[in-house]
C-alpha cells in the first residue's frame, strides 16, 4: 500500500486531469451532438468530470483519499461502454489528421477506463493515466467543430420526472436540450422539447416553495469549504447564465448562488432563464435563491413583451404559462442576508413606514431588516400605498449626495451616509444590488460606469455597497454597450470581501421564428404579416391561426374564442388568391366570426342578467311594501 504522500501527489494529478476534464467537455458545443444519446453521456461525463475536480472530497472523513479516487473513477468505468458507442458513432469525413488522431485518442483513453477495475489496493498503479489528454476539439458557441452535419438533429422531448423528483442529469438534461435549441431551431418548435405540461410543473413547484420563503432569506455558510456565487440582472441573456455555470461550478451544498432579479428583459431567451433556475430551485431549494427584480411584475412584464415570447413558444397555452408566471413572480423573496454579513437585493434601500417624532420637519426614514420582514410582498398592486416599500426595495438607486429622498421615477434615491445607516444598525457589512447597467449609468458621470459588469458605490466606514450586472454587451435599442458581465464570489473566511469575476458572451444565437419555405433557398414571410410589418401581430396574436386573443385595451386580459364550425361571410375564398394569403384570408373571417359569435354570446349573458336584476328588484319592492305595513 503506497504512501498517503503518494497517494495525495497521485490524487492531486487525478484532480487536475478532472479540471482538464471538464474544461474541454464544458466547451463542447451541443448542437453538435449526433443525437440524443450522445448529448446524455457528454453531460454525465461532464458531471463526472466535475466532482471528480471537487476538492471538497477530501473534507469528508468518512472517505479516505484513495476511496474517494475509486469512487470517482469507477463511475467513469461505469458509463464507459455507453461513452464508447457515442465517440465511435462520429462523422469523420471532415476532419483533418490532426483532429482524428485526438477523436482517436480519447476512444483509446475510454477503453483503457473501461479495461481497469479500481480497488484501493491497486491505486498506486494509476501513474501512467496521470497526465492529461491534449484536445484541440473546441466546441463552444458558433466554432467549428467535429461531427461533421448534424442539422438534421431531432430532440427528444424531456418529460416531468416521476414522482416530481428532480435529479442533477434531469436539470442538466434541460440546460443542454435548451442551450441546444436556441442554436438550431425556431422559437415555436421549444414545445417539441420542453412540453407546455413541463413547463407548467416547473412552475407550479417552485411557486410552491418560494411561497414558504422569508422576505429576507437567510443563508448561512458554516463550512470552510462553502461560498457564494451572487449573479446580478441577466435580462433574458440565456448564454451569460450557461457561461456563469460555466465558470463557477453548478450550484451545491457547498456552492450557494444568490440571483438578484431581473431574469426577463430585452434578452431573447427570457422564459428559458426563468424556466432553468426555476429547475435549479427544485432541485437545491437551499443552495439556489431567487430573489425579485423589477423586470418581475406584471407591469414590467407587460413592458417586456413578456406574455409575448410565451405565446411565441406556446401559443394557446401560452397565456396559462405567462399567467402562472406572473403568480410565481408575487412569490420571490426580496432580499437575502448572507453569513450574517452581505445584503442582497435587487434594487436597494427603502422607506421606513414609521412615524417621525418631529412632525415639523418631515423627512423620510431608512428601513430596516425587520420592517422588510413584515411587509406583504404578495400583494399585486404595484402602485398602492401598502406597496410603497416593494416599490422601494426594486426600484431604488444609490447617488453621491446624502441623504434619502424620493426619485423621479420609481423607489428612493440613498446616499453613503444611508448606507452607513443601514449596515450599522443591521450590523453587516456590505450591501450587493442590481437594477442598474451600462444603459442606467450612462447619464449619471458620477456614478461607476458598468462596463466591466460591476462598480463600488459606496465605501464608509461600516463596509460597502457595490451593484452588479451580470448581462454582458448588453443591448438598449439601436444600442450595443460592449459591456462585461460580472458575478462576485463570496468566500470564508470574510464573506464581506468579494471577488467580483467579469466576462464577455459575444457569440450568440439570433431568434430564429417560424417561416415558410419553398424549397431549400425561397425564404416565405410570416403568413400573418403584411410587407409593412403589421397585420394580426399588430393586435397582439403573434402565432395564429390562434383563438387566443388579449384584448386591446388590457393586453392582460385574453378571451378565449371558440373556433367557428361554419363560416358564411367571405368564405369560400376565390381560386385565384394563393398562398401565404388564402391562409391568412381564411384565417382572418374565421377570427372575425369567432369574435361575433363572442360578442353575440356576452349580450345574451348581459340581457339575461338584467332580466335577471329587474325580477330581483321587483322582488325587493314587494318585500320592502310588505315590511313597510307590518
Amino acid at each position: 500500500m503506497p504512501s498517503p504522500e503518494i497517494s495525495k501527489r497521485v490524487l492531486d494529478a487525478k484532480l487536475e486531469a478532472c479540471k482538464f476534464a471538464f474544461l474541454r467537455l464544458s466547451a463542447v458545443k451541443t448542437t453538435r451532438m449526433k443525437n440524443y444519446k450522445q448529448l446524455r453521456t457528454l453531460l454525465m461525463l461532464k458531471e463526472i468530470s466535475r466532482r471528480g475536480a471537487d476538492r471538497d472530497f477530501l473534507k469528508d472523513p468518512e472517505n479516505s483519499v484513495t476511496r474517494i479516487l475509486c469512487s470517482v473513477l469507477k463511475q467513469v468505468v461505469s458509463n464507459a461502454d455507453r461513452s464508447l458507442k457515442s465517440l465511435r458513432g462520429f462523422h469523420y469525413e471532415t476532419l483533418d489528421d490532426q483532429e482524428k488522431q485526438h477523436v482517436t485518442r480519447m476512444i483509446a483513453s475510454v477503453q483503457g477506463m473501461g479495461s481497469r477495475k479500481y480497488e484501493p489496493e491497486t491505486i498506486d498503479q494509476l501513474d501512467d493515466m496521470t497526465e492529461p489528454m491534449e484536445m484541440e476539439i473546441y466546441l463552444g458557441n458558433g466554432d467549428d467543430s467535429v461531427g461533421g452535419d448534424f442539422d438534421d438533429i431531432v430532440l427528444e422531448p424531456i418529460s416531468w420526472p416521476l414522482q416530481s423528483q428532480l435529479t442533477l442529469e434531469w436539470v442538466e438534461t434541460l440546460m443542454g436540450l435548451l442551450n441546444q435549441f436556441t442554436w438550431k431551431n425556431s422559437v415555436s418548435e421549444l414545445p417539441l422539447i420542453l412540453p407546455h405540461s413541463v413547463a407548467f410543473s416547473l412552475v407550479d413547484f417552485a411557486s410552491q416553495i418560494l411561497d414558504k420563503e422569508a422576505n429576507c432569506v437567510r443563508v448561512n455558510c458554516c463550512s470552510e469549504n462553502s461560498r457564494v456565487i451572487v449573479v446580478g440582472d441577466l435580462h433574458g441573456q440565456l448564454h451569460d447564465l450557461l457561461k456563469i455555470f460555466d465558470q463557477s461550478g453548478r450550484p451545491s451544498l457547498n456552492q450557494r448562488f444568490v440571483f438578484n432579479g431581473n431574469y426577463i428583459g430585452r434578452g431573447s431567451w427570457s422564459l428559458e432563464v426563468f424556466l432553468i433556475l426555476l429547475a435549479w430551485k427544485i432541485l437545491m431549494p437551499e443552495s439556489v435563491i431567487l430573489l425579485r427584480g423589477s423586470s418581475e411584475t406584471r407591469v414590467s412584464a407587460e413592458e417586456l413583451d413578456f406574455l409575448k415570447e410565451t405565446c411565441d413558444r406556446y401559443a394557446e397555452h401560452g397565456p396559462m404559462l405567462y399567467s402562472k408566471c406572473i403568480d410565481c413572480f408575487i412569490m420571490l423573496p426580496l432580499a437575502s442576508v448572507i453569513s450574517d454579513s452581505v445584503y442582497t437585493t435587487h434594487g436597494g434601500l427603502f422607506q421606513s413606514s414609521g412615524v417621525q417624532e418631529d412632525s415639523t420637519n418631515p423627512s423620510l426614514l431608512l428601513g430596516s431588516l425587520e420592517e422588510l420582514d413584515e411587509i406583504e410582498r404578495r400583494k399585486v398592486g404595484e402602485n398602492d400605498d401598502e406597496n410603497v416599500t416593494l416599490n422601494h426595495v426594486l426600484w431604488s438607486c444609490p447617488w453621491m449626495a446624502d441623504g434619502l429622498s424620493e426619485s423621479n421615477y420609481k423607489g428612493l434615491l440613498w446616499g453613503a451616509d444611508c448606507t452607513e445607516t443601514f449596515l450599522k444598525q443591521s450590523n453587516l457589512k456590505m450591501i450587493i444590488r442590481s437594477h442598474e447597467g451600462p444603459d442606467a449609468r450612462a447619464d449619471r458621470e458620477d456614478m461607476g460606469n458598468m462596463l466591466s459588469g460591476y462598480s463600488v458605490d459606496h465605501d464608509v466606514e461600516s463596509g460597502k455597497l457595490c451593484t452588479i450586472f451580470s448581462a454582458s454587451m448588453f443591448s438598449q435599442g439601436s444600442r450595443n454597450y460592449e459591456n462585461e458581465g460580472a458575478y462576485a464570489v463570496l468566500e470564508p473566511p470574510n464573506f464581506a470581501e468579494p471577488r467580483f469575476v467579469s466576462y464577455t458572451v459575444e457569440n450568440v444565437p439570433r431568434v430564429q421564428h417560424q417561416i415558410i419555405s419553398d424549397g431549400p433557398s425561397t425564404l416565405q414571410p410570416l403568413m400573418w404579416e403584411n410587407r409593412t410589418g403589421q397585420g394580426f401581430a399588430s393586435v397582439g396574436i403573434s402565432n395564429p391561426p390562434s383563438w387566443t386573443v388579449p384584448l386591446p385595451n388590457d393586453p392582460c386580459q385574453i378571451l378565449q374564442l371558440r373556433e367557428p364550425l361554419q363560416v358564411f361571410e367571405g368564405l369560400p375564398l376565390p381560386d385565384t388568391i394563393e398562398e401565404p394569403h388564402k391562409s391568412n384570408y381564411d384565417y382572418l373571417f374565421r377570427l372575425i366570426t369567432a369574435l361575433k359569435q363572442e360578442i353575440q354570446t356576452r349580450d345574451n349573458h348581459e340581457k339575461e342578467l338584467m332580466d335577471h336584476l329587474t325580477k330581483t328588484k321587483a322582488t325587493l319592492e314587494v318585500i320592502s311594501q310588505m315590511s313597510s305595513s307590518l
